[in-house]
This record gives C-alpha cells, sequence and structure tokens, in this order.
C-alpha cells in the first residue's frame, strides 16, 4: 500500500514527465540487468571450460580456449539483443514495428551488414578450424600469438606486447605458424680460404651437440653441404626439424654454436656475414 500510495503521489507530482521518467528507468534497469546476466554467464562458461580434465581427451588445449572465448562472445550477443529487443517492444511500445519490418530489417536499419559479416566469418574460422587461441599467426602485415576469439572480432598479441583486434570479416588470408612440422635453415658464410672438409666436420660437431640437448626435434640437425658460391665467399647449410614454435630456440642455439665452433677451431667466416637462415612450415 505504502508503495502504491508513494508511486500514485510521484506521478501526480510529476505530471506529464511521470511516464518519460518510468520509461528512462525501465530502460537503465534493463541494461544493469543485462550487463549482470552476460557477465555471470560468461564467468560460468569459463569455468566450465577450465575443467578440461572431463574434456581433454575429446578437445585440445587450444581448441577449448578457442570454444570457451567463442561461446562467452555468443552468450554475450544473444542478452544484449534480447536485451534491445524487449526496450523497444515493450518499454518504447514499438511492437508494431517490430513486426512489420523484423528483427533482420532493424538489423539492416541500423547498417549491421559488417556485423553480420563478422559473425559468419567467425563461426567458419572455427569450423574450419583455420587457428585457434595460442597459435601464432600472420594476418596481412599483424604477426603474433592469438589472445582471444570472439564470434565479432580476433584479438592478437603481437611480439612487442601490441594487441591487435581485427575483425573477423577483415581476415582474407592467414598463416598459422604453429600448424605442422617447422623446418630450421641456417646458412653459414665461409671464406674460400678454409679447409671445406674442416669445415664440414665443424658443423658436423655443432650438429650433435645440439642433438644431445634438445628432445623436441622431428628431424636431427644435419649437414647439407654448400648451398652457394659466391665472390665473397660460399655458404655451408645445416638443416633440423622441430615442433611447432620450438624453431627459434633451436635456430639461436644452432649460430651460437656455429660462432663458437668455427671460431675455436680457426675457420673463418666470410667478410660479410649473411644470417641467410630462415624458419619454413
Amino acid at each position: 500500500m505504502r508503495l502504491s500510495h508513494f508511486l500514485f503521489n510521484l506521478k501526480d507530482r510529476l505530471g506529464d514527465m511521470y511516464d518519460p521518467l518510468m520509461k528512462i528507468l525501465g530502460i537503465i534497469g534493463i541494461i544493469l540487468a543485462a550487463i549482470v546476466i552476460a557477465k555471470t554467464g560468461v564467468f560460468i562458461i569459463r569455468k566450465i571450460f577450465a575443467k578440461r580434465d572431463v574434456i581433454k581427451h575429446h578437445m585440445g588445449s587450444k581448441r577449448l580456449d578457442t570454444m570457451s572465448t567463442l561461446l562467452a562472445s555468443v552468450f554475450r550477443y544473444a542478452v544484449y539483443i534480447v536485451a534491445i529487443v524487449i526496450i523497444l517492444s515493450d518499454v518504447l511500445q514499438m511492437k508494431s514495428i517490430l513486426a512489420a519490418a523484423g528483427i533482420g530489417g532493424i538489423a539492416l536499419g541500423f547498417g549491421a551488414q559488417s556485423l553480420i559479416k563478422d559473425m559468419i566469418s567467425g563461426f567458419f574460422i572455427v569450423m574450419e578450424d583455420q587457428f585457434a587461441v595460442g597459435d601464432t599467426i600472420t594476418v596481412d602485415s599483424m604477426t603474433g600469438t592469438v589472445e582471444g576469439m570472439e564470434l565479432r572480432v580476433t584479438r592478437i598479441r603481437g611480439a612487442n606486447g601490441d594487441l591487435y583486434t581485427v575483425p573477423n570479416g577483415e581476415i582474407k588470408k592467414v598463416i598459422n605458424h604453429s600448424r605442422g612440422v617447422r623446418t630450421v635453415i641456417i646458412d653459414i658464410p665461409l671464406s674460400y680460404r678454409n679447409d671445406s672438409a674442416k669445415a664440414f666436420e665443424a658443423a658436423d660437431q655443432v650438429c650433435k651437440t645440439v642433438c644431445g640437448e634438445f628432445k623436441n626435434l622431428v628431424e636431427p640437425p644435419a649437414v647439407i653441404g654448400l648451398t652457394d658460391m659466391g665472390r665473397d665467399g660460399m655458404s655451408l647449410r645445416i638443416t633440423a626439424k622441430t615442433l611447432p614454435a620450438e624453431e627459434y630456440v633451436v635456430e639461436r642455439r644452432i649460430r651460437r654454436l656455429v660462432k663458437d665452433e668455427f671460431s675455436g677451431r680457426n675457420i673463418e667466416f666470410s667478410e660479410i656475414w649473411r644470417p641467410g637462415g630462415s624458419s619454413h612450415g
């Protein structure tokens, strides 16, 4: 009785301002409720996926992270869309407009074509397993680790800490550096004054040392031979194959051992050090 009496007095005092004020308060209440529901739902989804022991035999760790972020994104969008529909239909009394235009027409009216495109692209990225959370990828000129993937955008953390937010609809071509075996190629520039047999022996010793230090080698380092003979010197190539994301560690170790081993044997490098080695998938 007290509440109804208070509302009656309030309506009497506000006059024509009562209905607009109630609508504003209703909209604020719906928005706050949507935010709370979205955050709670996302928290529950992540907690469920955090218990990986239950489903770890069916899905990989990266795939679980991707599905977790994607489902959280879908749930968040669904809550917000429902909140918008409730505001338009119940609070603003636009049921007739909604019925006449339809949800798709309203979406187009708000210029949501790009939003729909991003969502569809995100769905196919996950279905085709193009990349997952934790993968290192290159999109256009941006290279980094996938930190989060949602239905509309993908977040990539660069090596220098920069965070790139890329709409899924903008992703046309992806290079995934975390899939398949990685090949390490090291080209050692040597002077013609060296004894080639001595250089081969030093390179072979480097390969044996690296093979004993690393357990993540798919194919042990090997001396391929002379790959280039130019005016300033010749190139001796060493190759190895590693698991994804391990190639850089192996490559740096080989380079350091080459420097120490060759210098210890008085084997001269060519005048211009051209580190032609690179890693390939």
